[in-house]
């Protein structure tokens, strides 16, 4: 796997959990399934985008 790719999937996974999950959590949110599944696609198309903008910095 591509290093730029992996480092956005990362960063999107890490901000899926907390978006998703720690920040409803602590403002007495519902956390649905409807919200879980909205979530995890747009932090992993986020990630992916992430991603690819750091990838200038990585030498492949």
């Amino acid at each position: 796997m591509k290093k730029w790719l992996k480092a956005g999937l990362v960063w999107g996974l890490l901000m899926f959990v907390i978006m998703t999950f720690i920040y409803p959590y602590y403002n007495n949110e519902e956390i649905t399934l409807k919200k879980v599944v909205i979530g995890f696609v747009v932090w992993t198309l986020g990630g992916i985008l992430f991603g690819r903008t750091l990838k200038r910095n990585y030498k492949e």
